[in-house]
């Protein structure tokens, strides 16, 4: 359906688009009514869409909190898509759902540093490093060649890629923000490493414990932390081992994710000189400045100084997976089922043999380091 988000709250006619029908301003939009009058008409526009995704997050966390394998990113993308296929999306909560993918989604990106301090990554030593990061950089472009291969879209490819190498929903959502990648791409992407990758956090454990491996407890953490993907299918695998593999894992985990940072920046010259296709507004020669990054290379400096309390990290850390949460919910209102139906099978078999390949990969290092 057409949305214009230039236009405010107030400049939107009583009928809905393309159907003509009158809708009365009920829920969120009634609310969001008894804050404009106090707010620039371009900060008022911003509200309805952003009380929906706020709501959205609520849900979804609360949910996420009753479920032991499913993490409130995914519950929020499921109730955005759900409610942009089911209902008819009013053109007023436009602009706040476009300021979540972007702007929130920047600001959660940063606070991601308070989860690392610099002790963390040095104390790996050079053996946990290489185990971290030779790996993630193999996925990456083995990914990406066999994207090609395969004939899947390009930014698909790149996206599922950055998930599965990186740090799952945190690096595609990243990724997807500095080249302006389509959120149809996006939520494809997430989609496919949140399968897999809790496939693994449920397999690994299993194959840890059957001993068919011969991996000691330290060993399956790094290889736990290397090579599955979101940060808490990570802690959920590595400590099924134990105490030792958990943190070893974590630490190693957190290694991968602060890989975001040089990532971000590479991929921003890449985007701007049309190395990498994002399949959406595409504006050649512009390096955009990924200043949001500086905030997570701040929040890391601060963490390792001890700056913030145990507390206070705890808090931040909670703020900041509602702030992703409502950036996955606004990814989802954006995401139009009926695309989805046609993508394919590629991605699928993409997101296979990339999860593969990682785990094989860390697997054989280890072998090989320890």
């Amino acid at each position: 359906m057409n949305m214009d988000s230039n236009r405010s709250d107030t400049e939107i006619p009583n009928t809905i688009p393309n159907i003509g029908q009158p809708y009365r301003r009920t829920g969120l939009m009634t609310l969001a009514d008894q804050f404009s009058f106090l707010l620039p008409p371009e900060t008022a526009a911003l509200i309805p869409g952003l009380l929906l995704t706020i709501s959205i997050a609520a849900i979804a966390i609360y949910t996420g909190a009753q479920l032991t394998y499913v993490t409130p990113l995914i519950v929020a993308m499921g109730i955005g898509i759900l409610l942009r296929n089911a209902f008819i999306l009013l053109p007023a909560y436009k602009d706040g759902i476009n300021y979540s993918i972007r702007q929130v989604l920047r600001f959660a990106v940063a606070l991601l540093g308070v989860r690392i301090t610099i002790e963390n990554i040095t104390g790996l030593g050079w053996e946990g490093l290489i185990a971290a990061l030779v790996p993630l950089v193999i996925t990456l472009f083995v990914t990406m060649w066999m994207g090609r291969r395969l004939g899947c879209d390009p930014s698909q490819t790149f996206l599922i890629a950055t998930g599965t190498s990186i740090c799952g929903a945190s690096a595609i959502m990243t990724a997807g923000a500095v080249t302006q990648a389509k959120e149809d791409n996006v939520v494809v992407a997430i989609s496919s490493i949140t399968v897999f990758g809790t496939i693994l956090m449920l397999a690994y454990p299993m194959i840890f414990k059957s001993g068919v491996l011969g991996l000691a407890e330290n060993q399956y953490g790094i290889w736990a932390g290397a090579s599955i993907h979101e940060v808490a299918q990570v802690i959920a695998a590595a400590f099924g081992g134990g105490e030792v593999s958990g943190e070893i894992g974590t630490i190693v985990k957190l290694t991968r994710v602060s890989a975001l940072v040089p990532f971000a920046f590479i991929v921003s010259f890449l985007y701007a000189n049309n190395f990498i296709t994002s399949g959406g507004n595409y504006q050649p020669g512009q390096v955009k400045f990924p200043f949001f990054l500086l905030g997570f290379l701040g929040m890391v400096m601060l963490n390792s100084y001890d700056f913030f309390t145990p507390k206070a990290v705890k808090a931040i850390e909670y703020f900041d997976m509602f702030l992703l949460t409502m950036a996955m919910g606004a990814m989802g209102l954006e995401t139009d089922f009926k695309q989805l139906l046609k993508i394919g099978y590629k991605p699928l078999v993409l997101s296979i043999f990339s999860t593969l390949t990682i785990s094989l990969i860390s697997l054989i290092i280890i072998y090989i380091l320890y």
